[in-house]
Formats: C-alpha cells, structure tokens, sequence
C-alpha cells in the first residue's frame, strides 16, 4: 500500500478536494440518520391525504435502511484509519485504536444509558438487569436492551474489537509482502459469503420473521461494514488510480446505489424474505455505491450545505437520543397542551426535536470528550484523501 498523497494526474478541479469529500460524508451521515429517525415515527391513519400518506408510509417502511448506509460508512472510515496509519508509520497501534473508539463511544453512549435507566424508574417502569447488562456490555444484538435501536451499536461495536486485532494477524503473517494488508480483501470476500449463507440458513430454518433472530444478530450483519472495509482497501492502497478510474462513474453510481435501496420502502421488511436475506447483500452495495459517488463529487462547500453537514456531524449523538423525543418528549408536549397533535405537526416536531436534542447532546458530552481524546491521545491517522 502506498501512502495518498496530492493527486497531480489531470487538472485540479476534476478531483474534489478533502473538505468536499469530508462535507460530502457528513451529509451522508445526515441522510441515514433521516432515514432512521423516518422509521420511527408513528404510522399514519388510513384517512390520512395523499401524497402525505405514501410520503410518510414510504419513509417509515424503508428508513431501516439508514442503517446498513451507517454500516457501510463505519466499515469505511474506521478500517480507513487503520490503513493510514499502516501507510504513514508501517505499523498498527491496536491499544490506541481502541483507546480513540473508547472515548468516541463510551461517554456519550452511557450518559444515555444512565439519563435513561434514572427516566425509566421515575416513569414507573424500570429497567430489567438483563436489559441493563445487554447494554452495558453491548449485547443488545442478540439479547433486547432498554432500547430497541442500540442493537446497531453492539455491532458495530463487535466489528471494532475484531478488525485491528485481524489486521495485525495479518500484517505479523504477512510482514514480508508488498501488500502486506491485501488479506483484508480475502476476509471482506469471506465474510460476505458467510453472512449472506448464515441469513439464508436462518430464514429456511425459521421462516417466521424475528428482528433479533433475522436482521440484528452481529455474526448476519458484519458484512456491510466489512464492505465498507473494501472500499477503503482500495482507496488508501492506490488513491490516484481509485480516483481516476471512478470519477467518470460518479453519477452512475450515486443514482445506482439509491436504485439499489429502493427495494426497502417497496417491500415490508417482515414480510418479504428477499428483502432480509439477499436483500441486505443488495442494500449494502447500494450504500457503498452511494459512498464511492459521494466522494468523487464536488460538493457545494458554503451556504445550506455546510449546515445541512454539520448535523450530520452529529449523527450519533442524534442516532441515540432520537428515540427518547418520540418516547418521552412527544408525549410530555402533548400532556402540556391538552390535546393531541395531528399526525403531520407530530411528525414535524418530533424530527426538528431529534436533531436539536441530539446536537445538544454532542455538544455536552460528545465533542468535548473527542476534546480531551485529542488532547492525550492524537491521532496518526490521516484523514482521507
């Protein structure tokens, strides 16, 4: 692999430069985490009008699948640091990895725990221990957590334990080669197969749709973020080539890989076998399509777009607080006005709410831990590009 470096092979402004790419990612981040927050809202009546009806139906029916885009996106940008890191200093650090993803994490995550464990009990229904051990340990891909969402989490989670510790193996095995890191590619490949089989093997086994047992078990889902894990194999292995070889695709790959998600808000998740089966190996390609595209494009880097961006700079703090607007403050608004409110005005404020709560939250307990991450622990990472 060889370090990315200023990419000289054609005029400059056919390659966008890092700030683009990175707005670019960010405004991604924020299109998945509409799609999530979409898939929570509450399901719209059968006299409800046209074309809001099929605008909201649609959107919760498909929105799950915001999360196979923050899958692929993880798998990306995580093993993207690992692999410049190896071009930078021809070597791993797996201790500082985790240290780094340990404050990214931790404190966010269990201030939500803890602010959610202390609500639960005050609303009269406390949580079980082995809801609360599953979230403490993330388990909450294979045992129900106090939280429906955090499942995602626990596998992403799995995946940052398992792939530094793999790419060491790999680079202790293989220290000898030119591409000492090129095994990745085998083991993505692998696990592609393995997840696909294993879903397969599940639904025949049992053809009655479960989440747990269907869609959130980590050993049926590491494929997205290992697919995203290819993708940045050969984006840090040869940026030059990638970019020139791709740019003239960007189009056909953006509006490709929203052609390959469409099937999720075509067909009921829990209904349709394809869609939680090959479907996923479908959606996941559509994601990293849609990924690859967004950072061949130029992206507008002032006005709308630099907000829009920066909330999606805060997705995570947005992903683990959007549930509890729906739960707690929605029905709070509500018991405050005496009425309820019409589905549309519902819906418009618990999204505005979700957003602001959660860059509320990055903004007390997420970015100043990332502050004091960065302070003892820096990075010798370089960003993409």
């Amino acid at each position: 692999m060889t370090e990315p470096q200023v990419i000289d092979y054609q005029p400059a402004p056919v390659t966008p430069p890092l700030r683009q790419r990175l707005l670019g990612l960010d405004l991604l981040r924020l299109f998945a985490i509409l799609l999530v927050i979409g898939r929570h809202l509450p399901k719209t009546s059968r006299r409800y009008a046209e074309p809001w009806k099929t605008f909201f139906d649609t959107w919760k029916q498909g929105g799950w699948v915001g999360v196979d885009l923050f899958f692929v996106l993880s798998g990306f940008l995580v093993s993207g640091l690992l692999f410049s890191e190896f071009n930078a200093r021809r070597q791993i650090s797996v201790g500082r990895f985790y240290t780094r993803r340990g404050w990214k994490i931790y404190p966010a995550f269990f201030f939500f725990i803890i602010v959610s464990f202390i609500v639960y009990r005050q609303l009269g229904t406390p949580a079980k221990r082995s809801e609360i051990v599953s979230e403490i340990f993330f388990l909450q891909s294979y045992i129900d957590g106090m939280w429906s969402h955090t499942w995602s989490l626990a596998v992403e989670e799995h995946f940052y334990i398992f792939l530094p510790l793999a790419m060491l193996l790999i680079l202790r095995l293989n220290r000898r080669s030119s591409s000492p890191l090129r095994p990745v590619i085998y083991i993505a490949a692998g696990v592609a197969v393995l997840c696909l089989a294993g879903r397969i093997i599940h639904w025949w086994l049992n053809p009655v749709y479960g989440h747990m047992s269907h869609l959130f078990a980590t050993h049926l889902r590491l494929d997205s973020l290992f697919f995203g894990v290819a993708i940045a194999y050969f984006y840090h292995a040869d940026p030059q080539r990638f970019i020139r070889v791709l740019q003239p695709w960007r189009w056909a790959l953006l509006i490709g890989g929203l052609a390959l998600l469409a099937p999720a808000f075509v067909f009921e998740l829990e209904k349709t076998p394809f869609i939680y089966t090959i479907g996923l190996t479908v959606f996941y390609f559509g994601s990293g399509m849609l990924l690859v595209g967004v950072l061949l494009c130029r992206m507008p880097s002032r006005g709308v777009f630099v907000w829009l961006g920066a909330i999606g700079a805060y997705s995570y703090s947005i992903y683990l607080w959007h549930r509890t607007v729906n739960s707690w403050g929605m029905a709070a608004l509500e018991n405050a006005l005496g009425y309820p409110l019409r589905h549309g005005t519902w819906c418009a404020i618990a999204v505005a709410g979700a957003i602001v709560w959660g860059v509320l939250m990055a903004k007390l307990i997420e970015s100043p831990a990332l502050r004091l991450r960065d302070r003892w622990f820096p990075s010798r990472s370089r960003p993409i590009g």
